[in-house]
């Protein structure tokens, strides 16, 4: 008959325990996350709900003072004023209403003879410009009357702070007629206030609504524009998660707020501005969820990219005639994370759980291992050098059970040793250094303190650089400093070179260390001092442990081990000082290179002493940021170095840049303005013009028509160029239809009559290897011609098979042309 297989008696209670363990982890860790969840979900309806309330509120808190504000400009005289200086004399009262309501952009009155009067405050440079505002306008007003010939005028009038008049401006005729608008329609045929759906305002490219209401003889309508900010504030405010996405739409699902209000508004290839949509805010979960809010879905779940999301859509109608909807999205898996973690958490503890019984259950179902057997392994281990368990076990057997001990504190003390020394070598800080070796020598040594002192730059002095205090808060402060040609035994033990042992009590008041009885709480202690040596066995400093007894013969059978340990701490100490002055010294060539460049120029100054600062504290917020993009982001003491040296010497380049590069001025500065040679091209054609006017008045022409045409040619140019000179002067972007007028003005041509290839430098003329033109010749008034291109040297190129994979360039800058303002890369031929 074959035998069974048997199991001994501990593997089995060993395997049933943690069985269970597993089994009752698993089952509350599943029911801990099923409830969490359901918890999470409650509170997130909750939560949504609040939302939409707070907007509401917000919404509210905007909309009512304007409405009143409005009811009462109804009853003011501005209602029926028929004439402009009636209205005009209202502008401090519609001033005070503006100012008082931020948020509304545009007072505007629509009268029954069909004129309009509108007031707007002006706030930003894109207004002023749109506008043609002056610089010091703060408010402006346009008035649509129609005029004896029938026609509709537009006259534009601006006020600065003080609203005194500060410019008038016929802005021609208008088709704009209040009446044929839906915000006069509907007040009109209302008793109350109403307001429009949400729409675009064109000139403000904000999203808006307009809330209008009529007079009392229904003479009148007066309305007033309200910007949407506020709710993309409110809304911004607003955090589910991390990556949760919250928007209002209208009932079109056109977007009226968000958490980046600049993608509200969309900009076409024809420059026409127009309200976002839901699937146009540049988000995929956005984008997804479009069609499921289309077909009314309040509730939803959707996936994207194998994670699901979370969607509620919510009607809001915080006003009459006013209707919302408030799309919230949220990834499930940041919307459960606290469950998700409940439940790691639970399986970490059953793992954890398992990790501990395991061990334990072993030693309790084994009781009594061998100990001889494990003590030959512990023997075997120390003479490996293996010192990473601890032996921690004990025996009935008295004998065997004071050799354990003996090997455990042999194997404490030499593990200690080891990790001193691997601890001292692997520190690179001086500062971090003394203060590691001076805890673990006084742990090593099992001293009730120690001391470091060292020789002052000058050698006359020995200085405290580090304090240990078992059981205290000590610092260097608490100790005095000594000479080096004092009588004590700090100065005594550096100049014998060897170690000394003394004691310290109340009546040692010239003691370095006699304030320590006080912070010890003792009457007296005993000090071991021993020297500090570097290679060339000279004396640096020493070392001081303190021991609270009288009787030190204990603490000077260590002596011997403490010694050697000191020398390797010296030693050190040395290399670490080296090492030191020697950074020292490499940051102080990199601040000078770094000083000379900002030396260079005045408007770069302390550029090089800033951008460190500023490197350091961008590369510490990624450190620290929890973003996912940053999260595992971490730089190490070298990376830290190696960040701090490059930001130095970010701009080692313009050490060899021209000044006139570094303080380029104006777009066309290189070693003088090329704005004066354009100058002269436009002189030229000035004369060109008026030589033009001679020549057809001498042939007979009409003296009035070409006296007018010469003046129309010249302030013509007079703009061009003043045109030219602005760009000049502008920054790095400009707009499109200024670089359209640039190329115009570039098209020009003027007469050329002198050859332009003599009076070059040799260099110069190797750029120009086609041989000049017939004159006379019309060129362009600005071009880009060939020989502009600067080709670098060959000793300018980078090898194609670099390791930082960089190409040989080249740079080509216009010296007259059109597109001077820009530099051309491309490969050296």
């Amino acid at each position: 008959m074959a035998s069974r297989r048997r199991f001994p008696l501990h593997l089995q209670i060993t395997a049933l325990f943690l069985l269970l363990i597993a089994v009752l982890g698993g089952t509350l860790s599943a029911y801990n996350y099923r409830k969490s969840s359901e918890i999470v979900l409650a509170a997130s309806d909750q939560l949504f709900t609040q939302y939409g309330n707070q907007l509401t509120l917000d919404f509210l808190r905007t909309y009512q003072p304007i409405v009143q504000t409005v009811n009462m400009l109804t009853l003011d005289s501005i209602a029926s004023a028929w004439t402009l200086e009636e209205r005009l004399s209202k502008i401090p009262l519609l001033a005070k209403a503006l100012d008082q309501r931020p948020q509304v952009v545009g007072l505007k009155f629509g009268y029954e003879s069909g004129d309009y009067f509108i007031v707007r405050p002006i706030g930003s440079d894109t207004l002023r410009a749109a506008f043609g505002a002056p610089d010091d306008a703060v408010l402006m007003a346009d008035n649509i009357q129609q005029n004896d010939l029938g026609r509709r005028t537009v006259e534009r009038f601006f006020f600065d702070a003080r609203l005194q008049p500060v410019g008038r401006v016929d802005a021609g005729l208008s088709e704009y007629d209040p009446r044929t608008r839906a915000w006069y329609q509907g007040a009109i045929a209302s008793d109350v206030h109403v307001a429009t759906d949400p729409y675009f305002f064109d000139q403000l490219r904000k999203v808006g609504i307009t809330l209008s209401s009529r007079t009392p003889d229904r003479t009148a309508v007066v309305a007033a524009d309200i910007a949407l900010d506020s709710l993309s504030q409110t809304i911004s405010g607003l955090l589910i998660t991390p990556r949760s996405e919250i928007v209002l739409l209208d009932l079109n699902l056109n977007a009226l707020a968000y958490r980046d209000p600049g993608k509200l508004v969309l900009l076409r290839d024809d420059e026409v501005a127009e309200v976002a949509r839901l699937d146009s805010l540049g988000s995929q979960a956005l984008d997804a969820a479009g069609p499921l809010v289309q077909s009314g879905l309040r509730a939803f779940e959707l996936r994207i990219e194998d994670e699901k999301w979370r969607g509620r859509l919510y009607r809001l109608e915080p006003a009459h005639g006013i209707r919302f909807e408030l799309l919230m999205l949220v990834p499930e898996k940041e919307l459960f994370t606290e469950a998700l973690v409940m439940r790691q958490q639970s399986s970490l503890i059953t793992g954890i759980i398992l990790l501990l019984a395991l061990p334990l259950t072993w030693y309790l179902a084994r009781q009594i291992a061998r100990p001889l057997r494990q003590l030959a392994r512990e023997a075997n281990a120390i003479r490996r050098l293996q010192f990473d368990r601890p032996l921690g076990f004990s025996s009935m057997i008295r004998e065997i059970d004071d050799l354990s001990h003996s090997m455990s504190v042999m194997k404490d003390t030499l593990n200690r040793f080891l990790g001193l020394v691997r601890s001292i070598s692997e520190e690179t800080e001086f500062k971090p250094l003394i203060e590691l070796i001076t805890d673990e020598t006084m742990n090593v040594s099992q001293a009730a303190g120690a001391a470091i002192y060292l020789v002052n730059e000058d050698e006359t002095r020995l200085e405290p650089v580090s304090l240990k205090i078992a059981g205290t808060a000590a610092s260097p402060g608490m100790l005095s400093g000594c000479a080096l040609a004092s009588t004590g035994s700090l100065a005594r033990c550096l100049r014998e070179e060897s170690s000394l042992q003394e004691q310290v009590d109340h009546a040692s008041h010239d003691h370095p260390m006699h304030r320590l009885l006080e912070v010890m709480d003792r009457s007296r202690f005993s000090v071991v001092v021993i020297p500090l040596k570097n290679r060339k066995r000279e004396p640096v400093g020493v070392l001081c442990l303190l021991f609270p007894d009288i009787d030190s013969r204990r603490e000077s059978d260590r002596l011997a081990f403490i010694e050697t340990l000191s020398g390797f701490a010296s030693i050190t100490l040395e290399s670490r000082q080296l090492i030191r002055m020697e950074k020292d010294l490499l940051e102080a060539f990199i601040e000078l290179i770094a000083g000379a460049i900002d030396a260079k120029s005045p408007h770069t100054a302390g550029h090089c002493q800033r951008v460190p600062d500023l490197t350091e504290m961008l590369a510490r917020a990624a450190c620290d940021s929890q973003d996912p993009a940053f999260r595992d982001f971490r730089l190490s003491a070298e990376q830290w170095e190696e960040l701090h040296i490059a930001s130095w010497l970010h701009d080692c380049g313009k050490v060899t840049t021209p000044e006139y590069i570094v303080d380029k001025a104006t777009k066309l500065e290189t070693l003088y303005d090329r704005i004066h040679e354009i100058r002269t091209r436009f002189e030229v054609l000035k004369r060109d013009a008026e030589i033009r006017y001679w020549q057809a008045l001498h042939a007979g022409g009409d003296e009035t028509e070409l006296r007018r045409r010469l003046e129309r040619e010249q302030a013509e140019l007079d703009e061009e160029f003043r045109f030219v000179a602005d760009c000049n002067l502008g920054g790095e972007y400009m707009k499109p239809e200024d670089q359209a007028r640039l190329r115009a003005i570039a098209g020009r041509t003027w007469l050329r009559t002198l050859d332009d290839s003599l009076g070059l430098s040799w260099e110069e003329r190797q750029r120009r290897p086609d041989p000049p033109p017939g004159l006379p010749v019309e060129e362009p008034l600005l071009a880009d011609k060939p020989a502009h291109i600067v080709p670098r040297t060959e000793n300018d190129r980078i090898a194609q098979d670099n390791p930082w994979g960089s190409g040989s360039r080249r740079r080509s800058i216009s010296t007259t042309g059109a597109n001077s303002t820009t530099c051309r890369s491309g490969p050296v031929p």
